[in-house]
């Protein structure tokens, strides 16, 4: 009785785990500038299925609003471009990292301070799935050392 349980159980927590078809790894939201009420997430995504999968954001609480943004050079300046959705072939990954493509989030509704949890809700697929993001300092350990590197540089 118990092996035919724990197979149950196998089945429903593998069958979850498909149903995500993406990973996402290090999701972190960077606390924003003192004064500002706008910032960017972070992470990879890792495509898990067999075929390509389309990311959308759909809303990150307690923002207003959210985008996803691609970031490219451009006659030698950088410029940002809204994406309505982030396409990511079979058992590909997309970093989303400052400079590169990252989710957008504009207009706080609170304070959003190191250590929250920013709950970023999105469809993979057309199936809703949220991810939690920490919050974090810029400076923080956590965050890569590009993104130290490239913090001064990053505007929006």
């Amino acid at each position: 009785m118990k092996s035919m349980i724990l197979s149950a159980v196998m089945v429903l927590i593998s069958s979850a785990a498909f149903a995500a078809d993406i990973e996402i790894s290090n999701p972190h939201v960077f606390a924003p500038i003192k004064g500002t009420n706008t910032t960017a997430g972070f992470g990879t995504i890792k495509n898990t299925s067999k075929s390509e999968v389309t990311v959308k954001i759909v809303e990150a609480k307690p923002f207003k609003a959210v985008e996803l943004h691609e970031s490219s050079e451009k006659n030698g300046r950088m410029t940002m471009t809204k994406m309505e959705m982030y396409k990511i072939p079979a058992g590909q990954t997309l970093e989303l990292k400052p400079g590169g493509n990252h989710i957008m989030l504009f207009d706080a509704t609170k304070p959003v301070q190191e250590k929250q949890t920013i709950v970023i809700k999105m469809m993979v697929n057309d199936k809703e799935q949220t991810v939690n993001f920490p919050v974090i300092s810029r400076m923080s350990k956590e965050a890569k050392p590009e993104e130290k590197k490239e913090e001064g540089h990053h505007h929006h």
